[in-house]
């Protein structure tokens, strides 16, 4: 990571989404998290830019709001000159200086995850691939919304709203994650786009906390099952979910099997062997 000059964050981000070939979506995002917003809101001109800014907007998720913004501005830098798409950045509020320092950022990534061997497909990435990638620099940053109203119940007990500038605000979903939580004396998630919690169990594999309930035959499994929870820093991902017990204690497992099954013949099945 030093080598190449890239965060924790990014690095963890591009690499996953190298096994899912959308690099290039992710590599946009990597950089748009990396600057400055790039979209202004001047005092005098609010009503403009929020008209301006809103034809971009995805409604389940601030990452893939950039990679509209990011197609519509490339567009336009290849239809007009210089000094037009400087007006126009300027019209609809949107700082080229920002606009610049994001493609820079983009084309430093590209060259460095070339030297990677990262593939950067031409196909869109399926935003599901995008937001699993993205997922995966951002596990310390995801959040359960609690009961019907809009706080989170985040990492290591924290608790945070959405901040109001995301296209979530309104109707927050039930899982989330965010690139930055920020603490005004209250936590606020921003830039923030709505997930599953299986996605989350997989990409944390290595992090999460699992716990099992007592052991128990279950006659119609034909197996010996338990239940079990899954925890990434606090947050419930599972909650008794039923899993076969072999899993956990191998061995405990196979001497449940023979006493129920084969002793007490709680078991139907027609194998030979049984016989």
């Amino acid at each position: 990571v030093d080598h190449y000059g890239m965060g924790r964050m990014a690095c963890r981000m591009i690499v996953e989404a190298g096994r899912r070939d959308c690099a290039r979506e992710v590599m946009i995002v990597a950089a748009a998290l990396s600057i400055q917003d790039p979209r202004e809101r001047p005092a005098d001109r609010r009503e403009l830019a929020d008209a301006a800014h809103a034809r971009f907007a995805d409604p389940t998720s601030d990452f893939l709001t950039y990679l509209n913004l990011w197609t519509y501005l490339r567009e336009k830098q290849r239809e007009l000159s210089s000094n037009q798409f400087r007006k126009l950045c300027r019209a609809e509020c949107v700082n080229y200086l920002r606009v610049r320092e994001w493609h820079d950022l983009f084309s430093q990534l590209r060259r460095v995850v070339g030297d990677l061997g990262i593939r950067v497909g031409t196909t869109p990435g399926h935003p599901d691939h995008v937001h699993r990638s993205v997922l995966a620099g951002l596990l310390s940053h995801i959040g359960m919304r609690q009961r019907d109203g809009r706080a989170f119940r985040g990492a290591r007990g924290a608790q945070f709203t959405i901040a109001r500038d995301s296209v979530l605000a309104k109707k927050p979903p039930r899982w989330v994650m965010a690139a930055d939580i920020v603490d005004t004396g209250q936590l606020w998630a921003r830039r923030v786009a709505a997930i599953q919690p299986e996605w989350v169990e997989r990409a944390g594999a290595h992090l999460v906390k699992r716990s099992y309930g007592d052991p128990h035959w279950d006659a119609t499994r034909g197996a010996a099952v338990t239940t079990e929870s899954v925890t990434l820093y606090g947050v419930p991902i599972v909650s008794n979910r039923t899993v076969l017990y072999d899993r956990v204690d191998r061995r405990l497992a196979r001497a449940m099997f023979v006493r129920h099954a084969l002793v007490e013949g709680s078991w139907n099945t027609h194998h030979r062997f049984v016989e």
